[in-house]
């Protein structure tokens, strides 16, 4: 009867870490997931901002800079968008509807644009790891 009860407790035990390292699983695709529209939003962020310069004869570093930001926030979406089996078909029809959106915001409030994406944008380019612990936060809260 002993031995019963110890298997049905180390059964037990491997089913909570089961079902623990399933959590874990679906948080870092939650994380993915999100922080790859991250660079989806950046890049067309980047490519608005772009445009928006070129049209109002900024400097050319500016507008080098921001070219070079969207190269960037580009590959990593990409990158991430493979890592999540996503098709290139559906990644460039992510990235055309994203430019779109913000390009209306922009027609509409430049301002508004900066103010929500020019500083997300900066610091998810140069420090992944803030943006992805804050995803990481928010699928924990959210994935049980």
């Amino acid at each position: 009867m002993k031995k019963f009860i110890y298997i049905i407790i180390l059964f037990y035990s491997f089913s909570l870490h089961a079902i623990e390292k399933t959590k874990e699983e679906k948080v870092a695709k939650f994380v993915l997931e999100n922080i790859q529209k991250d660079y989806t939003a950046c890049y067309s962020f980047y490519r608005v901002a772009t445009e928006s310069f070129k049209n109002a004869n900024a400097e050319k570093s500016v507008i080098k800079g921001l070219n070079e930001s969207a190269d960037i926030t580009l590959k990593f979406s990409h990158d991430l968008g493979e890592v999540l089996n996503y098709k290139p078909k559906f990644m460039s029809d992510n990235n055309k509807k994203e430019i779109k959106r913000l390009t209306a915001i922009a027609m509409k409030d430049f301002n508004q644009l900066t103010k929500k994406y020019g500083m997300m944008c900066k610091k998810l380019v140069e420090n992944q790891k803030q943006r992805i612990d804050y995803w990481e936060n928010k699928g924990n809260i959210k994935i049980k």
